[in-house]
């Protein structure tokens, strides 16, 4: 049998991209994942083809969803994504960890990337997108780990 492993660390890491930040309230949706590549852990997705599909990232602001949440039974040879067709988490409505695409500050507006998903500061625009009543609640000085609070409407799909 293969060894799962055999070193650890002193101090467990405070959190991981995609992990739910805390338990003060939080709402999610199971989506289905339409992306054929699949959709990453901590991600912003939008609303896809069928109902409840998702898809990586979103075409405007209004199809804005949620961002995906990590899911640890899933296959590790899938690298921390889920694949197409697969079952998503979906935070809605919470503080979740994400990965940056930049530097972000604390209270600072958030915005995603139509293409990738990836959260950050930047201006919005045409491939960029706010979210409404979102914010950061840590910062980062370039790209790395902060935690983002989703406390607007919730989507109706």
């Amino acid at each position: 049998m293969a060894v799962v492993q055999n070193t650890y660390t002193e101090n467990i890491r405070p959190a991981f991209v995609g992990q739910i930040a805390d338990m003060t309230g939080y709402d999610a949706d199971t989506r289905n994942v339409e992306t054929a590549a699949g959709i990453g852990f901590g991600l912003a997705v939008g609303q896809g083809t069928a109902p409840k599909g998702a898809v990586l990232g979103a075409a405007t602001a209004a199809a804005f969803v949620g961002i995906s949440i990590r899911d640890v039974t899933l296959d590790p040879r899938d690298g921390d994504k889920y694949p197409q067709n697969a079952n998503m988490g979906v935070m809605t409505w919470g503080d979740i960890w994400v990965q940056t695409g930049g530097a972000v500050a604390v209270g600072a507006d958030v915005t995603f990337d139509a293409a990738t998903g990836v959260l950050s500061s930047a201006a919005a625009g045409a491939s960029q997108f706010a979210i409404a009543g979102a914010r950061w609640m840590s910062a980062t000085s370039g790209v790395g780990l902060a935690k983002l609070r989703l406390r607007g409407p919730t989507p109706a799909a």
